[in-house]
C-alpha cells in the first residue's frame, strides 16, 4: 500500500512539473511572441488607430457569442503553444550550435570527465565507468562516424535515466526544469528589440533594443553554462550512487 501511495505521489508530482513546464516554458513565451509579432504587424500594416489586443476585443464583440468567443480564445491558446514549441526548439538549436562550436562557457565531455577524475580520484571514477560502455564517449571519443547528437547528451541522458530508476534522490530534474523554463524566454526577449524599434522613438529605442539583444545573449550564455553543469552533475551523482551503494539499496527495495 505504501508503495502504491509513493508511486501516486510521484505521478502527481510529474504531472504538476509537466504542467508547469507547459505554462512557463511553452505557452507564456509563445503568447509573448504572438503579441509581439501581432503588434508589429498592426504597427506597419494594420489600421493606424488599432492594435492587436483591441482588434481581438472588437472581434469578440462582433461575434456576440460565447461559443465563438471561446473558439477564438482556444485559437489564440493553440497558436501560442505552437509558437512556444517552435521558439523553444529554435533556442535549443542555437544552444546546441554554441556547444558544438565550443564557445565559452562550453566544456567538452572529455574535459568534464577529466575534471571529475581529478577531484574524486582516477581509480574510483574509472572503476565505475568501466562497467558502462557509454562512458567510452568521454574517454575515447565518438569513433570514425559522427553521432547525430553531441556526445555529452548521450552520457547525460543515460546517467539521468539511471538515477531516476535506481537513485531518485540524486536525480538532476531540478536543473533540467530550470533550463527548459528559461530557454523558452530567449526568443521573446530577443524579438522585443524589434518591438522597441517599432514603437519607441528617439535614441531610447536603440538603447532598449540593444539591451534586449544583450539580455537574450546573456540568457543563452547561462543556458549553455547550465547544460554543461547538468552534464557534470548527472555524471557525478551517477558515480556517487555507486560509491555509496545507493544503486544496490534502491534495486533491493520492492516495487
Amino acid at each position: 500500500m505504501e508503495t502504491i501511495i509513493n508511486e501516486a505521489k510521484t505521478l502527481i508530482g510529474s504531472l504538476g512539473t509537466y504542467a508547469r513546464l507547459i505554462v512557463v516554458g511553452v505557452w507564456f513565451p509563445g503568447f509573448l511572441l504572438f503579441c509581439e509579432v501581432g503588434s508589429l504587424y498592426f504597427r506597419f500594416f494594420g489600421p493606424v488607430d488599432e492594435g492587436l489586443l483591441s482588434y481581438i476585443a472588437e472581434r469578440i464583440k462582433d461575434f456576440d457569442s460565447a461559443v465563438m468567443s471561446g473558439l477564438l480564445g482556444v485559437l489564440v491558446l493553440a497558436i501560442s503553444i505552437a509558437t512556444g514549441y517552435v521558439s523553444r526548439d529554435l533556442a535549443f538549436a542555437i544552444s546546441d550550435l554554441w556547444l558544438r562550436k565550443g564557445w565559452r562557457p562550453t566544456r567538452k565531455l572529455s574535459v568534464i570527465y577529466a575534471d571529475i577524475r581529478r577531484v574524486h580520484g582516477d581509480s574510483k571514477v574509472d572503476d565505475v565507468a568501466a562497467n558502462y560502455p557509454v562512458f567510452r564517449l568521454a574517454t575515447s571519443g565518438v569513433g570514425p562516424a559522427p553521432l547525430p547528437r553531441l556526445p555529452d547528451s548521450y552520457v547525460r541522458e543515460f546517467c539521468k535515466q539511471w538515477l531516476r530508476l535506481r537513485a531518485p534522490s540524486l536525480n538532476t530534474e531540478g536543473l533540467e526544469i530550470e533550463i527548459n523554463m528559461v530557454i523558452g524566454l530567449v526568443m521573446p526577449v530577443a524579438l522585443a528589440a524589434a518591438v522597441f524599434l517599432g514603437f519607441v522613438s528617439g535614441w531610447l529605442c536603440f538603447v532598449l533594443a540593444g539591451a534586449s539583444i544583450a539580455a537574450a545573449t546573456f540568457m543563452m550564455y547561462r543556458i549553455v553554462w547550465a547544460r554543461t553543469i547538468e552534464t557534470e552533475q548527472a555524471m557525478t551523482n551517477f558515480l556517487f550512487a555507486h560509491w555509496e551503494g545507493l544503486a544496490t539499496a534502491s534495486a533491493a527495495t520492492p516495487s
